[in-house]
């Protein structure tokens, strides 16, 4: 990313626009906007995925996200992973809470097969 939000700006009605910064020349902008969303990034916690002498326990994508399917499966037999952890997840709350039911299902049904 070349730009960061540098400043939020507003008035007693809430935001008004934003301060935005070219990390590379320094050059600011003002961009009119009636509200923020804020995104955390891409960086994903991972680490009880890792194993110090072997790396990751299961597939991984080169971002650090867990390898899954429809099910939230991964490669590992047992072992499921949902919301920002897992591969291509547009990080949204709702979304986790979806792979969450998905995944809390699949472990159910995976844990009666095991009976």
């Amino acid at each position: 990313l070349d730009s960061v939000v540098d400043e939020v700006l507003g008035d007693a009605m809430g935001v008004t626009s934003v301060r935005v910064k070219n990390v590379k020349t320094n050059e600011t902008k003002i961009l009119e906007t009636p509200g923020l969303f804020v995104f955390v990034g891409h960086d994903v916690n991972n680490g009880v995925l890792k194993d110090v002498n072997s790396g990751f326990i299961c597939e991984m994508n080169d971002w650090g996200q867990v390898k899954v399917d429809l099910s939230m499966r991964t490669s590992v037999e047992g072992l499921f992973a949902a919301g920002d952890l897992r591969i291509e997840a547009p990080k949204q709350v709702v979304v986790a809470a979806g792979d969450g039911a998905t995944a809390a299902l699949q472990v159910i049904s995976y844990i009666q097969e095991q009976a």
